[in-house]
């Protein structure tokens, strides 16, 4: 049996967490999980020939690649979420990373917003000329 590498165990979480989602009715849970997990394969030399080279064509960027998201959270919920990760990463249902853990606990709390507020469908995306900090108009203004 060969060892695995870290990398290879959160793509099989990720994949074994979004089939038990799909499998507990919660839509979602696949979109884009562990697509930026999985390396692409380096280029070869021979792949900057031009046409006359062989093999397969390289590999497209994937459309939900993982990037930088930055959140302030209490210090309790870090310390917490850390305490998580370290006990259970080599447990089954464990988290093996804290990506891992936030990626998961906002698909839930996105799925659960989409239910309540918009029947499931996606929310329409933020205006552009709008930013996070601004405070949206009042209601009944």
């Amino acid at each position: 049996m060969t060892a695995q590498s870290r990398a290879d165990r959160l793509a099989d979480r990720l994949k074994d967490r979004d089939a038990k989602d799909e499998a507990d009715g919660h839509k979602g849970g696949k979109q884009g999980a562990g697509q930026a997990d999985t390396p692409s394969p380096p280029s070869s030399p021979e792949g900057k020939r031009g046409a006359a080279s062989e093999g397969p064509p390289p590999a497209e960027e994937p459309k939900d690649a993982r990037t930088k998201f930055q959140a302030y959270v209490l210090k309790s919920v870090q310390d917490e979420a850390k305490a998580i990760v370290y006990w259970t990463n080599n447990r089954p249902g464990g988290y093996a990373s804290l990506t891992e853990l936030a990626e998961h606990a906002l698909r839930r709390e996105i799925e659960r917003m989409r239910h309540e507020f918009t029947g499931d469908q996606p929310f329409p995306p933020m205006p552009a000329d709008q930013k996070l900090t601004t405070r949206p108009p009042r209601r009944g203004e």
